[in-house]
């Protein structure tokens, strides 16, 4: 039987080419384990658990005396979900290698994915006390799998204790760095998780994850330069860390940094192919950056990804409109509500373009839709208000902003009540809400002379705004 040797040269793909060749032949040669084990991950990484079982099985017919091909088969079962079968794998697996720890702590994490919480965490207690302290490794895998078991039964703070010894252990461990802040975020150990981070960065100041979970714990307190810069780090660290760009991008736009969200976007198109979210998301940034063309382009390379995308419609129907496009601008934001019809900006920036034209039946018609979807949110009254009362349909701007007084309040409400009254001239009525306005907020009262811009030279409002100004 000839066997088949591979270096780091033979690449996985010529090896599933290979292996699947013989394989719809029925005539698979022999490998060694190692070789079988890289096939099977391939197709587990694939989500391909049936055919990973299958070469499980051609594996096992060659290398009958594996406790790691058991141990990989109960594992590939229990996520399949046959407790009986993965059960009776594992079971081969102890009678091949009882004192062998690596087997017990897979079936502590197959009884607990089938909620035999106690019988699994028995094992693991088991296995602390057996464990020497010297013995780092073994202590780091034990500690990991209690807190698989924790999080299979949700408990979140356990898990996050579990995982930090773990890492008390073997700082370096992958999978408990690339899961940890699940349970984090769970169990809101915020606190200790900057701890920990800071304590695994002073272990290894290269460990990217640790400043990669150092951002997320200072995004959540809003720390978002301390969270930008740990982003950074990690990206430093390497240069091909897509989601340490996404998120520290993300916090940029936060702070309105568009050039450097920008950068980070851009950053991120050099090592991967693009999707329709990030093509989304660099446009964005143009947008802000006023660079109306390039962010039309690439909202145009989105939509071409994702033909479903009400978000980047609604986009260029913003572009469109700082253009003074209006046909095109309309289209864009109908073609947006089409998609998602539950989405109020898109109803107001309709009835905003529809005022603009001076097509005051469907500005009515958008602007009560909008309202409608979210009555609690003041900005869309206030928009409305101040569109009646451009009109000078004043009676109307009243019943409307009376009704707003059954859903929200807000100062902003009270000043466009204020230049509503004056425009009637009710003077008296008019001092007496502006004064209330002027006693909620002052600091809005310049929405005054937005409504009513004639109110500006007027001595009387001067003194009352004055005299207000000093009181607060």
């Amino acid at each position: 039987m000839h066997q088949h040797n591979y270096n780091k040269q033979h690449t996985i793909d010529s090896l599933i080419l290979e292996y699947e060749a013989m394989s719809q032949k029925g005539t698979v040669g022999f490998y060694e384990e190692t070789v079988f084990s890289q096939i099977i991950d391939y197709y587990e990484n694939e989500s391909s658990i049936e055919l990973a079982l299958a070469v499980v099985d051609q594996a096992l017919n060659q290398h009958f005396h594996s406790t790691n091909l058991y141990c990989k088969k109960a594992e590939l079962l229990a996520k399949q979900k046959q407790e009986k079968e993965a059960m009776s794998a594992i079971e081969q697996a102890e009678v091949l290698s009882p004192s062998d720890y690596e087997v017990k702590l897979i079936k502590s994490e197959v009884l607990g994915l089938f909620g035999d919480y106690g019988s699994a965490l028995s094992i693991v207690r088991e296995l602390k006390v057996a464990c020497h302290i010297e013995n780092k490794n073994q202590l780091a895998d034990i500690f990991y799998s209690e807190g698989i078991i924790y999080e299979h039964m949700q408990q979140y703070e356990s898990v996050f204790n579990s995982w930090k010894q773990t890492l008390r252990f073997n700082p370096s461990h992958k999978e408990v760095l690339d899961r940890i802040w699940l349970s984090v975020e769970m169990s809101r150990k915020f606190d200790e998780s900057i701890l920990l981070c800071n304590d695994l960065i002073d272990h290894d100041p290269y460990c990217k994850k640790a400043w990669y979970n150092l951002g997320h714990a200072h995004t959540y307190y809003g720390n978002y330069e301390s969270a930008i810069e740990a982003y950074e780090y990690a990206f430093i660290i390497d240069k091909e860390f897509e989601w340490a760009y996404r998120h520290c991008a993300e916090l940029c736009m936060e702070i309105q940094n568009y050039a450097k969200a920008l950068d980070c976007y851009e950053e991120v198109l050099t090592y991967i192919l693009p999707d329709s979210e990030l093509l989304f998301k660099i446009g964005q940034c143009y947008q802000h950056l006023d660079k109306i063309d390039i962010a039309q382009e690439f909202y145009k390379r989105s939509i071409k990804m994702d033909e479903i995308n009400d978000e980047v419609y609604f986009h260029l129907g913003q572009c469109a409109a700082q253009e003074k496009n209006w046909k095109e601008a309309i289209a864009y934001f109908e073609k947006a509500l089409e998609i998602e019809g539950g989405r109020e900006e898109y109803f107001i920036a309709l009835a905003e373009i529809y005022a603009t034209l001076n097509k005051t039946e469907k500005a009515y018609e958008y602007f009560n839709q909008a309202i409608e979807l979210v009555p609690d949110q003041v900005s869309y009254w206030v928009k409305y208000a101040a569109f009646l009362i451009k009109e000078e349909a004043y009676k109307a701007t009243l019943d409307l902003l009376e009704a707003a007084d059954d859903y929200t309040v807000g100062a902003e409400l009270l000043f466009c009540r204020a230049a509503c009254l004056f425009k009637m001239e009710r003077q008296k009525e008019a001092i007496n809400i502006l004064a209330e306005a002027l006693t909620e907020d002052f600091d809005l009262y310049p929405m005054l002379f937005d409504f009513a811009p004639e109110l500006s030279k007027t001595r009387k409002i001067e003194a009352i705004i004055n005299f207000y100004r000093y009181e607060s």
